[in-house]
């Protein structure tokens, strides 16, 4: 599969209103004006915006993320989430969170983790790590334009 559009989440290059549902999965956390992507999510949207990402957890894990994948800028906690989607003109209807998962090894390389910050990382996320897997926490909030 190829995209249609490669674009910045903070420029879409797309009319008002021009879909019902906007979702936007792990990605977030790598943009660079969260308020501005979300805004651009909202003016899309004719109703619906659904966003999955990853729960804020320290600054610790900001630091272990950033050094695993410089691509990171951050990630939000729930009460961020509600505030960028509120100032964006939606009304929060939902919100889940879940635990997920990653095989740590793979999940390092994935990212192309240098093999000297790999010890930082882990140590960063000790208490995050069980047996061989790096367990966070994703969010999922569904927000609607406002009537």
């Amino acid at each position: 599969m190829k995209p249609d559009v490669i674009c910045r989440a903070e420029d879409l290059p797309f009319a008002d209103g021009a879909f019902d549902l906007v979702v936007s999965r792990i990605a977030p956390h790598h943009f660079g004006d969260i308020a501005a992507a979300v805004a651009e999510m909202a003016r899309v949207s004719n109703d619906l915006v659904v966003v999955e990402d990853t729960l804020y957890v320290s600054e610790q894990v900001e630091e272990a993320e950033r050094l695993r994948d410089p691509t990171h800028v951050r990630s939000y906690t729930e009460q961020a989430w509600r505030s960028f989607l509120e100032g964006a003109g939606l009304e929060v209807e939902a919100v889940e969170s879940f635990e997920k998962r990653h095989p740590l090894e793979a999940w390092l390389d994935r990212s192309g983790t240098p093999e000297l910050d790999k010890p930082r990382v882990k140590q960063l996320l000790a208490d995050r790590i069980e047996g061989d897997e790096y367990v966070d926490t994703k969010l999922v909030l569904k927000a609607r334009k406002a009537a």
